[in-house]
């Protein structure tokens, strides 16, 4: 038996004193009154008698990483089934699924059958530790069980054997069964590419490959170099490591990509033929500079400010092509065209690995741009919030969500496209005016309403919107545009808008679309289309004509992630007058010099600007003289970088004056290098990578003999792609000069290594991993030899048949709460003690301090009851206590009239006279 408060046992001390003294009667009553307390208190403590006969918990992990059989899922799903089947009352069956996160497929269930998997996961890594920690916690602690695991045992991440020994301290064991691919004959890998960690431009250098063969083949060799071939022929593979000699020279600065492949027939593992190497040439930091205008003011000045320029037209943005760049300057750039890897990348230099960001405005930038709510607007020295002096006039707003079952599919994140998209309404629909009018309806087959066209003021329920639901089939965008113009007409506003979102490869039955589309524009109504996927979807060419007819814009979102900032993007565009497009003065603020010998006398006018506010701490050195009293130019330090805002146009309809002023030149310049300052090297540090199979290890050489820093360093590790977050990792010292840092790459691509010493940065050479540390030669030997050795830290054993799992899993104790049974039976005791103080027992006793218990004397028959004068003085003396002569008479204690003793006195003495007694 257990209690859950035990502590309310003390209370039986003071309670049992306290009926003791004030509540004790003669005979039964007094023993039914102490055990009524006894089973109180008991009921208070929460008393739990614990049986073993609750059955057991059994968590099949199951590992569906990039090595395992191709029908893993079938095969998973069968010998869940089988375990389900055996299920005594009281056994459940939970399922974990794996690759470099665990998921929780089905909670412990008593219940129903597994449905299958349906929960992605990114099968480039195996972390079986990470899954068995996941086991262990989805196992309640007062439960017994088992975990099963079902695995080719090629794990990665850290030692599962820690996670094995967390679950035997509770008592849980780990089983196995072994699934894996057939061992093939033949394995030709690329184990490494060799290449040194930096060389200066138009220096010959040499590098080397190391290809593992399990047999004796001849195979084919292929070297490129960012795409173009360098080599290709036969080579004849010796069983073990064949090391390849090879040599290159590179003319130009920056970061180049070697890939090393090798073909030969009867390979049985070709997902490891490929190797991949990044080698940084080093030169002048750059200046990489996203225009669309390639000739215009911008490139002209810094071309001709004797920078290393590299003007290109914006693209998707990756760490690769940003190494080796000291500054990124944004010209009127809209943040779709980079792509939301492409945004994290660039907070990632910037903050990370101290490189700068100069941003100009227009029409496609800032607010407008869609960097709101965006990774780089945190970045920004200027804030992108919407104030109320901002407001146009109001509108009305009609959102039209995609509802079909697509909208039902999980991103990496574990949430919904649904659950993304009603993210962004719900930002979107925060940053209307109170007089605006707006209505939200989720289409599928049909149109379902969440609300009708109403005023915000009114108050919006936005939990509805946040909930969302995925229905079936695709969007039928007729039937949606039909309901957008049926609701947007009711409105009266100046500004009527409707907004579709839509899958751009599963948008059906247009219907009547043209015809709608021309009623709303003959209404002056403007339709813009939000598309979930890529221009080249089937159904893209369809969004941008329905975009295109209904006189607004057309988004495509490559990334789910992405949804949230495209809709306040589009909001903004609408609702929102973030960029002022009239003419504005200029004056000089104090961190003007920042920037060199700029002249604060004759600035010119700005044809308009995209409307900001200074951040806090933020420095401003040009601000407009207007209503708004904007800042212009502001910039400040971010993280161990620096950025600059110019919420001017450079070049195009609103630069105004700008493009005649004489110092134009000069300020540009000095934008661009103040942030170029903050990437200067670290004293005579060094700091080195090197890759072992998928291990990385990062280490710093101090120069003998300098000051220790003051904050200990720390190494953080950015993935080329930008779709992961940053990583970081203490470094360790290993010598009194040398620091080091490790970390396991869990999947393929480029990663690139930042040591931070306190503000100050290193970047180090970036490493690659080709392909998944899964697929790294070896054979199935040392993956059984790791189930083995974690089911033989809590006794589990090799699972072939499914059959007796239950049987001997250990039972789990229930708990079977005593409570209410103690609560009845008090009441029982209650009702037990007030019939036996009522019919059975004697009066209760009352002691007195001042008088002695007065005798009775029967009365004669025939008598009065009300006794006689000289009775009472009878009794009297005889109560009295003798005197002695010179003493003070003593005189009993009377109640006091109208108190609580005299009431009962008197009330018993009525009793008395009924009674005859």
């Amino acid at each position: 038996m257990t209690f859950s408060l035990p502590q309310a046992w003390v209370l039986l001390l003071p309670l049992g004193l306290f009926l003791w003294k004030y509540g004790r009667r003669p005979g039964p009553p007094m023993w039914l009154r102490a055990a009524l307390l006894v089973l109180v208190v008991g009921a208070l403590s929460g008393p739990e008698l614990r049986l073993a006969d609750a059955g057991s918990d059994v968590v099949v992990v199951v590992d569906r990483s990039a090595s395992m059989p191709r029908d893993v899922d079938r095969t998973a799903q069968e010998l869940v089934t089988l375990l389900e089947s055996q299920r005594r009352p009281g056994d459940r069956v939970g399922v974990i699924t794996f690759g470099r996160d665990a998921r929780v497929e089905q909670p412990l269930s008593n219940l129903g059958g597994f449905g299958g998997f349906t929960r992605p996961v990114d099968a480039e890594a195996s972390d079986l530790s990470a899954a068995l920690d996941a086991a262990s916690a989805l196992i309640p602690d007062e439960r017994a069980g088992r975990v099963l695991v079902l695995s080719d045992g090629r794990a990665t991440g850290v030692d599962a054997r820690g996670a094995a020994r967390r679950l035997a301290a509770r008592g849980l064991a780990v089983d196995w069964r072994h699934l894996a691919r057939p061992e093939p004959p033949l394995d030709v890998a690329v184990v490494s590419v060799d290449v040194p960690a930096a060389v200066s431009e138009r220096e010959p250098f040499q590098f080397s490959a190391v290809v593992h063969a399990s047999a004796a083949v001849t195979g084919t060799v292929r070297l490129e170099r960012n795409g173009r071939v360098l080599l290709q022929g036969p080579f004849d593979f010796q069983p073990g490591p064949n090391v390849l000699p090879l040599r290159d020279l590179v003319e130009e600065p920056g970061l180049v990509r070697y890939q090393l492949s090798v073909a030969a027939p009867g390979d049985g593992v070709v997902e490891n033929d490929r190797g991949v190497a990044v080698l940084r040439v080093e030169g002048p930091p750059r200046v990489l500079l996203l225009t669309n205008q390639s000739r215009g003011t911008l490139a002209q000045s810094l071309a001709a400010s004797g920078l290393q320029l590299d003007v290109r037209t914006p693209f998707r943005l990756t760490l690769d092509d940003l190494d080796g760049v000291g500054t990124v300057v944004l010209e009127n750039v809209d943040a779709n065209s980079l792509g939301e890897p492409g945004l994290n990348a660039l907070a990632a230099y910037v903050e990370q690995a101290g490189g700068g960001l100069v941003m100009t405005g227009g029409r496609n930038s800032f607010g407008e741009g869609g960097f709101r709510r965006s990774p780089v607007e945190p970045l920004l020295p200027v804030s992108l919030e919407m104030r109320e002096e901002q407001r146009r006039a109001s509108l009305a707003l009609s959102v039209l969500m995609d509802a079909s079952c697509s909208m039902g599919m999980t991103v990496p994140d574990g949430r919904t496209k649904m659950e993304l998209a009603a993210e962004g309404v719900v930002a979107a629909l925060t940053l209307l005016n109170p007089k605006d009018e707006v209505s939200v309806h989720m289409v599928d087959t049909a149109a379902h309403e969440i609300f009708p066209l109403s005023p915000v003021e009114a108050g919006l329920p936005l939990d509805a919107v946040a909930r969302g639901f995925s229905g079936g089939g695709g969007i039928y965008v007729g039937e949606a545009l039909r309901t957008g113009r049926t609701e947007i007409l009711r409105s009266e506003k100046s500004t009527r808008h409707v907004l579709l979102f839509s899958d751009a490869a599963d948008s059906e039955e247009p219907e009547d679309y043209q015809r709608t589309l021309a009623h709303l524009r003959e209404q002056d109504v403007t339709v813009s289309v939000i598309g979930l996927g890529v221009p080249s979807d089937p159904d893209a060419e369809l969004l941008r004509e329905v975009a295109h007819r209904g006189g607004g814009r057309v988004y495509f979102a490559e990334d789910a992630m992405s949804l949230p900032r495209i809709f306040s993007q589009e909001t903004l565009t609408v609702a929102r007058a973030t960029f002022v497009d009239e003419p504005a003065s200029l004056e000089g603020a104090p961190d003007l010099p920042l920037l060199g010998r700029l002249s604060a006398q004759g600035l010119p006018q700005v044809g308009g600007y995209n409307l900001t506010y200074l951040k806090p701490r933020a420095n401003v050195a040009l601000r407009t003289l207007d209503t708004n009293g904007a800042p212009i130019l502001a910039m400040w330090p971010r993280g161990a970088g620096r950025t600059v805002a110019f919420t001017a146009e450079v070049d195009g309809p609103y630069t105004g004056e700008l493009r005649t002023w004489a110092s134009l030149r000069a300020a540009l310049e000095g934008m661009v290098r103040w942030t170029l300052a903050g990437a200067a090297p670290v004293g005579d540090a060094v700091v080195r990578t090197e890759r072992r199979g998928h291990l990385l290890r990062v280490t710093l050489d101090l120069p003998p003999g300098e000051a220790l820093p003051g904050a200990a360093p720390t190494m953080v590790l950015l993935p080329g792609d930008g779709r992961a977050a940053p990583v970081e990792r203490p470094m360790r010292w290993e010598d009194e000069d040398r620091l080091v840092a490790e970390y396991p790459l869990e999947g393929s691509g480029t990663w690139h290594p930042v040591v931070r010493l306190g503000a100050k940065v290193l970047r180090a050479p970036p490493v690659t991993l080709p392909y998944a540390p899964e697929f790294e030669p070896g054979s199935a030997k040392a993956g059984l030899e790791l189930l083995r050795a974690i089911a033989a830290v809590g006794g589990g054993v090799e699972r072939l048949s499914m059959t007796g799992l239950f049987m001997e899993a250990p039972e789990s104790l229930g708990r079977v709460a005593l409570a209410p049974w103690l609560v009845a039976l008090a009441l029982a005791l209650l009702l037990a003690e007030v019939a036996v103080r009522r019919f059975l027992s004697a009066p209760r006793l009352r002691a007195s301090r001042t008088r002695e218990r007065s005798v009775s004397v029967p009365a004669a028959p025939g008598a009065s009851s009300a006794p006689s004068h000289a009775q009472a003085t009878r009794t009297a003396q005889t109560s009295a206590p003798p005197t002695h002569e010179g003493d003070a008479a003593v005189t009993p204690a009377k109640p006091a009239e109208g108190s609580v003793d005299s009431a009962l006195d008197a009330a018993r003495a009525r009793a008395r006279r009924r009674l005859d007694r």
